[in-house]
């Protein structure tokens, strides 16, 4: 045997004897880590809620803490929903990170909202923070937690590809502190949906509904991302759960949010006063309505600019009305979504180069975006009422549409009072006529048996905020109440429902910036 051969023999060996033996080290070493974080990952249960979500942090200008609790217990029966968090030290104060979904549906009232710790422990908590385009809210307690809590360490580096992670929460609301283990598959993944759209991990460790909120942590304990949503693919008229495709926000961008909302109540955003929009079919690519009506009505290979709101710092992008938007401070753009993840990496005071072009000629246009504060909101969703052809009117912190006597919807829903007075609304086969004076009480994408994609409304700024989460879609639903009658009663409440395209063969994507 020469000495070669002898070397790889005893390297065999080692391999074969040694490998078992460190896995099972590291593994161990994990485990004994992975246990010791239990203790700050909690359950977040909402007791009771009310038709719509509220929007969070999203509409600009001073924030105010919510005041009010929202609640429930860890059997969780009686709970209208639940979700995971976990615990962070921020100062010595312990506070706990979660999705904004998981919440955002609260009743406005004391005992809405409650977390459980890992000795079903029950403390009351309120939100003081949150932003709803990156699913992101901060509670902290109302109640002094006790000595069974710890908090997790964030981890301000970025996860690697391949890197081992593991997903704690609440699957089901019915199975706490369980953990899935998997790796991290990709990072920076865009996401669809109205929100959390932007700086996802990718990851194999398998979450599911309740999940939402929890940590996803390394093999030290350490966050590396906040569990968020799973995926699904289409398979004729069935969506199929992908386990082994889920998506986590990255911890560097949600400590940047965390810091944020502890100093301001708010995530900073630009304000640019624009509107763009994106055309495409109505149809799926491989129904026959696709070919028949996408020669009638071709869609938009790139975001067009659209209207300009008076008075706005984009007030230099008015002449260019039905340009191409090809790029934003030199980095291309292909549709809308890339456009909104440049705006939202914006700041007030600097400049913004927009690259135009339309039959054959480019053009370069600067624009400096202010604050987006409470005005700015307004304006936007006077922008998109305009955009709707709704009269309307701000009557004190309502907003009243107006219809003719033959109503004006392509798409009538009737409502109907569901038991504990949620709201629900059934779809009909003729329209529903609307005439008179009608209060905005939600404004977003309605799923019949579910409000998950409405936000309430009150003012003129709710709408921009509302407007602003759900244009994308191209169809924004309004949630209706007959002014000055009875609310006890189905019948004084509608849903219409505005295709921003005009017509029902093609969705017009809009978005108000």
């Amino acid at each position: 045997m020469t000495f070669r051969s002898s070397l790889q023999s005893l390297l065999l060996c080692a391999l074969l004897l040694g490998g078992p033996l460190l896995r099972t080290e590291a593994q161990t070493a994990a485990s004994t880590t992975l246990e010791g974080a239990l203790s700050a990952v909690v359950t977040v249960a909402v007791y009771e809620t009310e038709f719509g979500k509220r929007s969070l942090g999203f509409r600009g200008g001073p924030a105010n803490a919510a005041d009010q609790a929202y609640a429930k217990m860890l059997d969780l029966s009686g709970a209208s929903g639940s979700g995971s968090g976990f615990i962070i030290n921020q100062g010595g104060r312990p506070l706990i990170v979660t999705n904004a979904h998981v919440i955002e549906q609260a009743a406005d009232k004391d005992g809405a909202l409650y977390v459980f710790t890992i000795n079903r422990n029950k403390y009351k908590a309120r939100v003081i923070g949150g932003d709803s385009f990156y699913d992101l809210a901060i509670l902290e307690f109302l109640d002094t937690p006790g000595a069974e809590i710890s908090a997790l360490d964030i981890r301000t580096d970025a996860a690697h590809i391949g890197e081992p992670v593991y997903a704690i929460g609440n699957p089901l609301g019915e199975y706490p502190y369980s953990v899935s283990e998997g790796i991290i598959s990709a990072r920076n993944r865009v996401r669809g949906g109205l929100t959390g759209k932007f700086g996802f991990l990718q990851t194999t460790a398998t979450v599911i509904w309740g999940n939402s909120g929890g940590p996803l942590v390394d093999a030290q304990g350490r966050v590396v991302g906040i569990n968020s949503q799973i995926a699904f693919a289409q398979q004729g008229n069935q969506s199929i759960w992908q386990p082994q495709i889920n998506f986590a926000l990255e911890m560097p961008i949600a400590k940047r949010l965390i810091d944020e909302l502890l100093e301001n109540r708010i995530v900073s955003r630009s304000y640019f006063g624009v509107e763009l929009t994106q055309k495409r079919s109505a149809y799926s690519p491989n129904s026959r309505e696709y070919g028949y009506y996408g020669r009638s009505y071709p869609s938009d290979p790139l975001p067009i600019v659209g209207k300009v709101i008076e008075g706005s710092p984009a007030a230099a992008l008015k002449p260019y009305a039905g340009y191409a938007v090809t790029a934003i401070d030199g980095e291309a753009v292909r549709n809308l979504e890339e456009v909104l993840g440049k705006l939202e990496g914006s700041k007030a005071g600097q400049a913004m180069t927009f690259t135009l072009k339309k039959d054959g000629r480019t053009e370069q246009v600067s624009v400096t975006p202010t604050a987006l504060d409470g005005t700015n909101a307004a304006r936007i969703g006077e922008a998109f009422l305009r955009a709707a052809s709704a009269a309307y009117s701000a009557e004190g912190k309502n907003v009243v549409l107006r219809f003719g006597a033959a109503g004006s919807e392509t798409k009538g829903m009737n409502g109907s009072l569901q038991k504990g007075n949620a709201l629900d609304f059934t779809a009909e086969r003729n329209p529903v006529s609307l005439s008179g004076d009608w209060q905005a009480l939600g404004i977003g994408y309605f799923q019949q048996q579910g409000q998950e994609s409405m936000w309430r409304v009150q003012d003129l700024a709710d709408v921009g905020t509302a407007a602003r989460l759900t244009g994308l879609l191209g169809i924004v639903d309004i949630a209706l109440f007959r002014k000055g009658s009875n609310p006890d009663v189905s019948d004084n409440y509608r849903m219409k429902r505005i295709n921003l395209s005009g017509n029902d063969h093609q969705l017009q994507q809009t978005l108000w910036y």
